[in-house]
C-alpha cells in the first residue's frame, strides 16, 4: 500500500476509502448543474438518475471490498474493475477543477506481482514470435 498520499495510484492496494469518496463527490458535483437544469422530467432527468444509481453501486461495491479488505484475487479484479468504472465515469471531467489528474488513473494490474507476471508473459510470447 502506498503510504505517500499524492502519489499517483498504480494498483489496487493504492485505492483508499477516500479516492472512491473524493472520486464519486467529484462525479456527482459536475452532474449537479445538469440536474437542476434540467428539472424532474424528461429523459435528460432519466439519464442522469441511471448514471447516479451506477456511480453510486460502482462506488459502493467499492467501499465495501476495500472494507472487508479485499484479499481475495476475484475480489481484488473486482476493485481494480469498479475503480476503472468510476474513474473513466470521471475523466470526461478531468480538465475541470477537482479532478485530480496527478492520483486518479487508469489502473491497469491489479498489484506488482500481476504486472510482473504480465510483463514476463509479453517478453514470452515476443521471444517465441522472434523464433518463428
Amino acid at each position: 500500500m502506498s503510504t505517500e498520499p499524492h502519489r499517483s495510484l498504480r494498483y489496487v492496494d493504492d485505492i483508499t476509502r477516500e479516492d472512491v469518496l473524493a472520486l464519486e463527490a467529484f462525479i456527482y458535483s459536475q452532474l449537479q448543474p445538469v440536474q437542476d437544469a434540467a428539472g424532474e422530467t424528461g429523459d435528460t432527468f432519466c439519464a442522469l438518475r441511471s448514471l447516479e444509481i451506477l456511480v453510486s453501486d460502482s462506488a459502493g461495491l467499492l467501499l465495501a471490498l476495500l472494507d472487508q479488505g479485499g484479499c481475495d484475487p476475484e475480489e481484488r479484479f473486482v476493485m481494480l474493475r469498479e475503480w476503472n468504472r468510476l474513474r473513466t465515469t470521471a475523466s470526461w471531467w478531468e480538465y475541470r477543477d477537482g479532478y485530480d489528474t496527478d492520483r486518479w488513473n487508469r489502473l491497469e494490474h491489479v498489484d506488482a506481482a500481476a504486472e510482473a507476471s504480465h510483463r514476463a508473459e509479453i517478453a514470452r510470447v515476443q521471444a517465441a514470435a522472434g523464433d518463428v
